[in-house]
């Protein structure tokens, strides 16, 4: 990587700032060539690091679940307020449930005959 000086210069002359070499991506800030050794790394990184990647984003969750339960947000969007001592929104808590309802019928009508189903 280059230092910020030469960044910012081969960013406003469309030169890749990885390499210097080749030109830059259109949309993009590094050549082709660089893009693909970057992406390939970061692939490899999370293959070897899975279970940790996992596990902070479980972390992660956990704590976003709990922080927005405790202000009273829907735990699901994180952008309304949650029903009344529940931890979803009505939309939300509706989509699931239609959800939910969706995947039950295709279970009964797969499992049973159609005089034994009460819906």
């Amino acid at each position: 990587m280059c230092s910020i000086n030469n960044y910012e210069y081969y960013k406003n002359h469309k030169i890749c700032v990885r390499c210097g070499q080749e030109d830059a991506e259109r949309n993009h800030t590094m050549c082709l060539e660089c893009i693909m050794k970057s992406r390939e790394y970061s692939l490899n990184y999370a293959r070897k690091h899975k279970k940790e990647i996992q596990e902070k984003s479980r972390v992660r969750a956990k704590k976003r679940y709990y922080q927005l339960k405790e202000q009273g947000i829907c735990t699901s969007c994180g952008k309304r307020v949650s029903r009344n001592n529940k931890v979803l929104c009505n939309q939300c808590s509706a989509r699931i449930n239609y959800r939910k309802r969706q995947e039950y019928l295709l279970n009964v009508y797969a499992t049973k005959r159609i005089y034994e189903i009460r819906v």
